[in-house]
């Protein structure tokens, strides 16, 4: 699958930058096995980001007092610090890549001369080093021919040393960010460029511009959880900041190899549709038995497809509406809503933003979402959210004795209390963990992704199930990020309590929790969602 010149301008370079380069990325891309639809858009989203959109080859280290605080917090603890280094990129570059990634000590000035070079920012003697055995040409002495002859060539050898094909077929975007930037610095560029790339290659392959190639199977399982439950780690280290997800007992998993401390191993697994990659204590892992032929006894992962309808109440219906003190089983019906539209990120996010402002949830007249007599409506307002962004989320549902006529091959038509029932917020979470992906949703990990997620006009939720299954358990909107609406980060600018907005005992237009409250004890589990 070649890439074009319309694919490139269409992503932001400059018709020169995209003659430039055209030529060498289609003939390293196809040599290195980036040619399915995925892993190019992954492949370009990420070089598009890191250069500028093929502008620049060299990394710009010329960064104010404040910028050094916000970015390199790490090396400069105080804005006295950060001012008697700001604006002297050899000076920076010497102190924040010193002593690491095979670099002498600041003094020596390796930071500056092995820094950021190439369309994926190639940092670090080390790095420089292997390229060069990796190239047959010795950058090393000669830094500056990353920049100036090798700029695609250094991606590419650093897209293949880090495997990052195989994170590209699983949808990856966050371990992709982490082993590109060691950090999700710019994901929510990275993402916006990844749906600009598929969006276009989409379009391209449907006027025969391109020729799509699908992306291998993802999943073969190799080993099987053990223990009653196992924690999915970023990292092989126990402790809050990396843990990704828990994995029940009997959950099959894939081996990847070993992680870089001794009795962990890098594992791929499937949580809820969503592949993902991470690290467990090995020896919490059973082999999966093998067949007489020598195969795995488990089968590949297939991507789920949508085979059931999505159940509605008679839509349109005006009296419906805000306003209204009832009729919650139904979708909002009043005429003259908004819709999400917008073929750009920023204009995505937008009409996301006009539709919370439209709902108005924390508007005492609107009567449809106000708690009254104990009750509380989060999954009203959650789906009223979905529904106007054109993602399906279920105000009612098919009964499991319609679910079976439906697989039958039967239609049905949704009859309150005889083919369709409503859901609760712990049902939804049922919903969205068994019927989720096959309408669309993915599931998130991480809360700055999720967050970044809503900031380019995706539709993100976060929704716990109550230990109490007789008592109610919560949903809320991650909405998009306005001028005076912020999530909350902490001091490596991960968010810790994402921008929500929500029904409940309090309604909330837009705003972040006081707590993670998804993590209490009155909860006994809890997911992300996000659907593009």
């Amino acid at each position: 699958m070649l890439i074009t010149r319309d694919l490139l301008t269409r992503m932001g370079a400059s018709g020169a930058n995209a003659d430039r380069y055209l030529d060498t990325l289609n003939a390293a891309m196809a040599v290195h096995g980036i040619d399915s639809e995925l892993r190019i858009a992954h492949f370009l989203a990420q070089v598009m980001h890191e250069s500028g959109c093929l502008r620049l080859t060299v990394e710009n280290l010329s960064y104010s007092a404040e910028g050094l605080r916000k970015v390199f917090r790490k090396y400069f603890r105080t804005d006295a610090e950060a001012r008697a280094y700001a604006r002297q990129p050899e000076r920076i570059a010497s102190r924040v890549y010193g002593g690491r990634m095979g670099n002498g000590p600041e003094s020596t000035g390796d930071g500056f001369r092995y820094r950021g070079r190439g369309l994926i920012q190639l940092t670090g003697k080390d790095n420089y080093r292997s390229f060069a055995q990796w190239l047959g040409a010795d950058v090393v002495a000669h830094p500056d021919w990353v920049a100036e002859r090798y700029a695609v060539e250094s991606a590419v050898y650093f897209w293949e040393r880090n495997t990052l094909n195989a994170l590209a077929d699983i949808d990856d975007l966050s371990t992709i960010t982490r082993r590109i930037n060691g950090g999700l610095n710019g994901y929510e560029d990275r993402l916006a460029l990844l749906h600009k790339a598929r969006r276009t290659l989409a379009e391209l392959a449907a006027a025969g511009s391109v020729d799509t190639v699908p992306a291998p199977a993802a999943l073969q399982p190799s080993h099987r959880v053990k223990a009653t439950q196992l924690t999915l780690r970023s990292a092989p280290l126990v402790a809050e900041r990396t843990r990704l997800a828990l994995l029940n007992q009997g959950k099959a998993v894939q081996v990847l190899g070993a992680a870089s401390e001794p009795g962990w191993v890098r594992v791929r697994v499937s949580l809820s549709g969503l592949l993902r990659e991470g690290v467990v204590a090995e020896r919490y892992l059973d082999p999966l038995p093998r067949t007489r032929s020598g195969g795995l006894a488990a089968t590949v992962a297939a991507v789920v497809r949508p085979t059931l309808p999505a159940a509605h109440m008679q839509q349109d219906r005006a009296e419906f509406s805000r306003s209204h003190d009832g009729g919650r089983a139904f979708p909002l019906g009043e005429p003259g809503r908004p819709a999400r539209s917008g073929r750009s990120a920023e204009r995505l996010a937008q009409s996301v933003s006009a539709i919370v402002d439209y709902l108005d949830v924390a508007k005492s007249a609107h009567l449809r979402y106000q708690p009254r007599g104990g009750a509380t409506y989060c999954n009203i307002y959650a789906a009223d959210f979905a529904y106007l962004c054109g993602v399906y989320l279920p105000r009612v549902w098919w009964t499991d004795r319609a679910l079976l006529r439906l697989r039958e091959g039967e239609k049905l038509a949704p009859e309150y209390g005889r083919t369709v029932r409503e859901l609760n917020a712990n049902a939804l979470y049922d919903w969205l963990e068994d019927f989720g992906p096959a309408f669309g949703w993915k599931r998130e990990l991480e809360l700055t992704a999720l967050q970044a997620a809503a900031n380019v006009g995706e539709v993100c939720v976060i929704v716990a199930r109550r230990a109490d299954l007789n008592r109610s358990g919560h949903i809320t909107a991650v909405v998009p990020e306005t001028g005076d609406a912020k999530a909350v980060r902490n001091a490596q600018d991960a968010v810790v309590r994402p921008l929500e907005s929500q029904a409940g005992t309090r309604n909330v237009l837009r705003a972040p929790a006081a707590s993670a409250w998804w993590q209490g004890s009155r909860f006994q589990a809890f997911a992300f969602w996000h659907h593009p």
